[in-house]
């Protein structure tokens, strides 16, 4: 049922996908990231809350822990965590597709649908990730944390997405991997909202942490 849900869109105009986690497969990656960039200012975060808290921009969920840790959590700090958790990211290697859900993006396009990206990701890394297996091209419309004042599960990132598109939230199907992204999409009065875990050919890498609990 999930997969049939996932590759029919004849009710929408427009198809609009999560980046991290849904397309491509960093969400492991991001955590061990997340984990090095935390203990360098001595912040803990166990991959529960790492899961729980997927889909919020990356400095927001590195506040709200240096905040309940009693760590410095001014933006010249943020900025150092956000800055080190893209340096670790990138030292462990690029990120592969998740073909299940790009092949949907494509079939989708090919269909004559409009396709977007809807990522509470850092814009350059999003951008950098699509690129690199060659998806750019393939969406019209790219945003992106910087884009919105506020992030998952705030709508703003989806309502955006739709705006920029041209087409009514009514008419748009999102598909995401975490519950607050979801949440954001039906904020957002998305027709429909397509959970890619649930598709037979999503499996995730999941990446070894050294003091993952």
């Amino acid at each position: 049922p999930a997969d049939v849900e996932a590759t029919s869109f004849d009710d929408v105009d427009a198809l609009v996908f999560d980046c991290d986690g849904t397309l491509i497969d960093t969400m492991g990656l991001f955590y061990v990231a997340d984990v090095r960039a935390c203990d360098e200012v001595g912040v803990k975060m166990s991959k529960g809350t790492f899961y729980e808290l997927a889909g919020v921009p990356i400095r927001d969920i590195f506040r709200k822990l240096c905040v309940e840790q009693g760590a410095a959590s001014d933006d010249a700090t943020l900025d150092a965590m956000v800055r080190s958790c893209g340096a670790h990211a990138r030292a462990l290697g690029p990120p592969k597709a998740i073909e299940c859900v790009v092949e949907v993006a494509r079939n989708a396009k090919a269909c004559g649908k409009r396709v977007a990206v809807a990522s509470s990701g850092v814009k350059t890394t999003v951008l950098e990730h699509l690129e690199h297996h060659g998806l750019l091209d393939l969406f019209e419309v790219v945003v992106t944390c910087e884009d919105v004042t506020r992030g998952k599960p705030a709508p703003d990132l989806y309502a955006l997405a739709a705006e920029k598109l041209g087409v009514a939230p009514e008419r748009c199907c999102a598909y995401e991997d975490a519950v607050l992204g979801v949440e954001s999409a039906r904020a957002a009065g998305y027709k429909r909202v397509v959970d890619v875990r649930a598709m037979s050919g999503y499996h995730p890498t999941d990446y070894l942490c050294s003091n993952e609990p």
